[in-house]
């Protein structure tokens, strides 16, 4: 959630961080773990039809090839939407970048994940500035 995604289904339970670590690793085959900020922020338009292709096509990989891992595979495919507060959808962002203006002059409209975004399309991945103190002027 913290990187804005807004549909999930669960692909295994395991008993520990481990086990789901090598299971995250087979499934780089199949998925990217790089998120598109500009594309998350954007698009808001996943299918569920692809979510589903793309678990039964992994579920089915792990079960041919590390059968000792399909004891954790998770036959349950319902899914899980996630919706975050946006005011208003925007098409074209920019980023943030403090060492070009450290001031942002804007309305924030929406959050998304670890985002924030503001009516002047600056987006801001607020994951950067863990450790900064910032000022907030509400008005």
């Amino acid at each position: 959630m913290d990187q804005g995604a807004i549909l999930s289904i669960i692909l295994a339970i395991t008993p520990n961080r481990y086990i789901a670590g090598i299971i995250e690793n087979i499934s780089k085959k199949f998925l990217s773990d790089r998120t598109n900020y500009r594309k998350m922020l954007i698009i808001n338009n996943i299918k569920t039809n692809n979510l589903l292709f793309i678990k039964n096509k992994l579920y089915n990989y792990i079960f041919k090839n590390f059968i000792i891992y399909s004891k954790y595979l998770n036959i349950n495919n319902k899914i899980y939407k996630f919706k975050y507060p946006i005011l208003k959808n925007i098409r074209k962002i920019i980023l943030f970048n403090r060492k070009k203006n450290n001031i942002i002059f804007s309305k924030l409209i929406g959050i998304k994940g670890q985002y924030l975004i503001f009516s002047n399309k600056t987006v801001i991945n607020i994951r950067n500035f863990i450790g900064y103190i910032i000022d907030i002027i509400i008005y």
